[in-house]
């Protein structure tokens, strides 16, 4: 061990690098970005594509297909999913999981240019296509703006001045407005004042083209200058547009505003709202760059906020709604108070074994390790956050183990008379290989987590890194600082003090016993723990399963959909009573709504929806993390009693992003009538079971439609063309463009509406007159009919076959493994007509592709394990027994999740897979020592006993280190489960380790008892 030797020799170098390692570890600690949680990529983007005037079906046929087919050609295409709304098809391309973060970019610019190429294979009218590849991005600071008595175009200009003052501020990324009116400019005129005058829709438009264009109009030569000539007569002002002069076919000149009315509005309907407290609101949210510190920018941007509200007109109001600084900024607090608290029992429990000196002489080693791990955090762009500071939580009992096993060596071997040095040497000597071996193992048990595909590896993965950079640098200072400290600081007993005997004692005169009471009765043993691994594996059958935990915020949302072709008003007017019922709730400290579709993603795990008129989100804010709690649960009860109309799904925040539906059957096929009729027996199955919420049609409900038939006999006898005959129509609500006024930097449409007309139905809109500018008639005289017909409002495709989910949530206290269990055969039995085909969507599918994931590279590392541990043993009968060992450690999570209540998902397996390198550890240096007596001459019984005798204390200590400094994480709802799994299971393996281990031991190597 030269390295060691030179260490201990060279005794300022050691100090200077040690000292190094500290003030490189607080700097780190410093400069280190700083997050709420891990961030992760969200591997989809949405091709957008406008197509006015077109039916669902004409949308997915003649825009979505097209676009479809393009796309397809990706290699890195995973699947798509459509969804194509009158006048917009809705893409959203989910790109292999496989994928990397770094090489997203490259990836979405491919996908541009397969969008791109295919435009001009739209049909006229359509698009053009917009890829939104960046709405997975978090814009982390989202503040509302609310104004009283001021208008929407004012309270947009306010946050445009706010926008360009945050976007001055250090590491502001972007700032996006969210909720903005479109605004107007609306001529208001009768169709018989049309018809009178002979003015057509045409006439209007050239009207408005000739005057407002931009002309150049050159400049004229003076001597040796050039004077520009500046064009005038564009619009300014609203009373230039009333003044503008319309000329009819016939050559009649009319002044627009004696013809009709203009004013000043905004876009009928709406495509979205905001309202904070009931009031109109517009949003701002600010993102970081990406190697920001979000904790910094947040501060500079309430600074900023600060500064302008004080300078804003009177009336204005500037809320945080969420502010992603300031959450992370407290978890990172609660998790750094985790942290010393896992320090400090660390370092106590080690003061109880071993006393004061030798207890700080392990524990700064713990300091050591986490002080070198921050600085490889901070030069590989890794910030602190929940998983990377949990990490260190969870790697800590792990970092002391090392520094016991040689220590304790070391002193063991001065207890027996060695000079310092040389047991110093020769307990790093014969423990480096076999601690290393095991410290390699235990960080390959979390390499199926670091290499899964699946969003939940990559949100692991800060958490997989910390825990292998720190277990390894454990390894290196138990070799290193720990031998140092004992050559520094820990006297050498003197003749007087050395005992005859070591490991004497009743207590260990009665776990020799014990042991050799369980090596006689060894095949008994061994039976007795597979009947209990049996069981433990029949009672997860009662040990509630949700894949990932929701997070203890004082935050909640709560998505409201109201039937298909409900109006935005209705859905606002709805929205605005449910948030003010919330707000006059006791623990409400804030409420806001969304109308129309969801906010920017102020969070990186929600959900989009929209745009669609039926929807609405409400984000609540209560006072307290233990109040949203109670709201939360209560009003999983109470809306849908008090507000039985519309579909509202009450959501926690989580760590990953959440499904439409918890359950979702999807069948596929390409009849949309054979469809709805599979999807509606197992919708009629779901609402069987008492534990289904919300059973319903991803399509939704059908709407009513209106469809005039145009006659071309009856119309052209008229001059009246289909075209003229559909402007018409849609001037009666939404306005027909005619115009552009430019408003600044803005350009704003000029619409033609009609007014004075109230239609209802289709007998109101018969009698609707139609114009050509020389000819009026009503609609029904230009028409076949005038049917009133239904049809689905969307038409959602997966892979480019039609696609039909029945849809279904869980109601409080079930989960979705149990719901699904008893659902999944019935619906399974579908009998499905040729053609059709079925498989389960959502969280299923996604928590299995996960459970896939972790398996795809678990055989690799299992393989490397047994590798490891053939070359340390030479033999195959040591890593046979420490296989064996392994499954055991079920029988004590099983135990740990019943009596603590926790759910059983992915962290708590990412929990076990850490317990089983704790457990290789202990396992490998007991075996080691057993092998080490017995090559040193004492028979194989005995040396069983005295090895497992000799690290019972290192045994103990470590897993005790373990078990309380993971103490704090039980208490956190996100790792409680994981905290819950290493703990218990690591006490039962404690069990495992020094009674298992040398039954199965002496089994394998046919010792008899005695």
């Amino acid at each position: 061990m030269k390295f060691v030797k030179y260490f201990l020799q060279k005794r300022s170098v050691t100090i200077l690098l040690l000292i190094l390692i500290l003030g490189g570890g607080l700097l780190a600690y410093v400069k280190m970005g700083k997050l709420e949680d891990a961030p992760f990529t969200i591997k989809q983007a949405l091709v957008l594509t406008p197509y006015p005037g077109a039916s669902p079906s004409e949308v997915q046929s003649q825009v979505t297909d097209v676009l479809e087919e393009s796309i397809q050609s990706l290699g890195e295409l995973y699947y798509l999913k459509t969804e194509n709304r009158a006048g917009l098809s809705k893409i959203t391309v989910y790109v292999k999981k496989e994928i990397r973060a770094e090489e997203m970019q490259q990836l979405w610019d491919k996908l541009r240019r397969k969008v791109n190429d295919v435009q001009s294979k739209l049909p006229a009218g359509a698009g053009p296509s917009v890829v939104n590849d960046d709405f997975g991005d978090v814009l982390g600071v989202f503040c509302g703006l609310t104004g009283e008595g001021y208008s929407y175009r004012e309270l947009e200009d306010q946050a445009k001045l706010i926008k360009n003052e945050l976007l001055k501020v250090k590491d502001v990324a972007k700032v996006e407005i969210y909720g903005v009116q479109s605004p107007t400019i609306d001529v208001i005129l009768s169709p018989s004042v049309m018809a009178r005058s002979g003015i057509t829709t045409a006439d209007i438009s050239r009207a408005f083209d000739a005057q407002n264009r931009v002309v150049d109009a050159g400049g004229i030569d003076a001597g040796v200058n050039r004077i520009r000539i500046e064009s005038t007569g564009n619009f300014y002002s609203l009373d230039d547009i009333r003044d503008m002069t319309i000329v009819s076919r016939t050559g009649e000149h009319f002044r627009l505003a004696d013809i009709a009315k203009v004013k000043e509005s905004y876009q009928n309907p709406p495509s979205n709202k905001m309202r904070i407290g009931g009031k109109p609101a517009i949003g701002i949210a600010i993102s970081t760059v990406p190697t920001g510190n979000v904790v910094d920018m947040a501060e500079a941007v309430k600074v900023k906020i600060d500064e302008f509200i004080e300078i804003m007109p009177e009336g204005y109001e500037l809320q945080t709604i969420y502010d992603q600084g300031y959450e992370s900024a407290v978890a990172n607090q609660g998790f750094i108070w985790n942290l010393i608290i896992s320090v400090v029992t660390v370092i106590a429990i080690l003061l109880f074994f071993i006393g004061f000196k030798n207890g700080i002489l392990i524990g700064s080693g713990l300091v050591f390790s986490i002080f070198a791990t921050l600085i490889v955090m901070l030069s590989q762009g890794i910030a602190l956050q929940r998983m990377s500071l949990a990490a260190i939580i969870i790697a800590m009992g792990m970092l002391v183990d090392n520094a016991i096993v040689v220590s304790d060596s070391a002193l063991v071997n001065m207890q027996r008379g060695m000079r310092k040095r040389v047991a110093i040497l020769r307990a790093c000597s014969s423990t480096a290989l076999p601690l290393l071996a095991a410290t390699v193992i235990a960080i390959l048990t979390f390499l199926p987590i670091y290499y899964s595909p699946h969003i939940t590896g990559e949100l692991l993965s800060s958490l997989v890194v910390v825990i292998g950079v720190s277990l390894m640098f454990s390894w290196v200072f138990a070799l290193t600082q720990t031998p140092f400290f004992i050559q520094e600081f820990v006297r050498r007993p003197r003749p007087n003090e050395l005992k005859a005997t070591l490991f004497a004692g009743k207590y260990y005169d009665k776990f020799r016993a014990s042991l050799r009471w369980v090596i006689r009765r060894r095949y008994a043993t061994v039976g007795c723990m597979v009947v209990m691994l049996v069981l433990a594996a029949w009672s997860f059958k009662f040990i509630p399963k949700v894949f990932v935990p929701a997070l203890d915020k004082q935050y909640f949302t709560l998505d409201m959909w109201l039937p298909e072709g409900t109006q935005i008003e209705e859905t606002d007017r709805i929205a605005m009573e449910m948030a003010s019922y919330i707000q006059e709730q006791e623990e409400t400290e804030m409420v806001s709504t969304y109308i129309g579709r969801t906010p920017p993603r102020y969070y990186l795990s929600n959900v989009s929806f929209g745009p669609q008129s039926n929807y609405a989100q409400i984000l609540v804010k209560c006072k307290t993390s233990k109040l949203s709690r109670q709201l939360h649960a209560r009003l999983q009860d109470s809306i849908p009693v008090k507000y039985p109309e519309p579909l509202v799904k009450v959501n926690k925040f989580e760590l990953s992003p959440l499904t439409e539906a918890v359950i979702e059957a999807r069948f596929l096929g390409p009849d949309p009538a054979v469809l709805d009729s599979l999807a509606g027996q197992a919708i009629e199955i779901m609402r069987r079971n008492p534990k289904v919420a919300d059973a319903r049609n991803e399509w939704g409900n059908m709407t009513m439609m209106i469809r005039p038939i145009y006659d071309p006999v009856k119309a052209g006898a008229l001059g009246i063309t289909k075209a003229s005959m559909m402007e018409s129509v849609k001037s009666i609500n939404d306005g027909l463009p005619v115009g552009i006024y430019r408003d600044d930097e803005k350009k704003v449409p000029v619409l033609l509406k009609s007014g004075n007309i109230e239609i209802m139905d289709a007998n109101s809109l018969g009698d609707f007159s139609i114009w050509n500018g020389e000819k009026s008639a009503p609609l029904s005289q230009v028409t076949e009919q005038i049917e009133t017909t239904w049809e689905f409002p969307q038409i959602r495709t997966y892979n480019r076959q039609l696609s039909m989910a029945a849809m279904c949530g869980v109601k409080p206290g079930h989960t979705m493994a149990e719901v699904h269990g008893e659902i999944r055969k019935e619906i399974e039995n579908i009998q499905l007509p040729e053609g059709y085909t079925f498989f389960w969507d959502a969280q299923y599918k996604d928590q299995g592709e996960a459970m896939q994931a972790v398996a795809k590279y678990f055989p690799l590392a299992f393989l490397a394990l047994v590798v490891i541990l053939v070359a340390l043993f030479g033999n195959f009968r040591e890593p046979i027994i420490i296989i064996c060992v392994l499954p055991l450690s079920l029988i004590g999570i099983a135990v740990g999740m019943l009596l603590t209540g926790f759910d059983f998902g992915f962290f708590p397996i990412a929990g076990w897979l850490g317990l089983l390198g704790m457990i290789i550890k202990n396992v490998i240096v007991l075996i080691d020592e057993i092998n080490v007596q017995h090559r040193s001459g004492i028979d194989l019984y005995t040396s069983i006993i005295e090895a497992t005798v000799s690290r019972t204390r290192p045994v103990l200590m470590a897993a005790t280190t373990t078990i309380f400094g993971m103490v704090p994480l039980l208490f956190d709802v996100a790792f409680g489960g994981m905290a819950a799994t290493i703990i218990f299971g690591l006490t039962f393996a404690t069990g495992l380790t020094l009674f298992v281990t040398p039954a199965l031991y002496s089994m394998f190597y046919k010792v008899k008892g005695r």
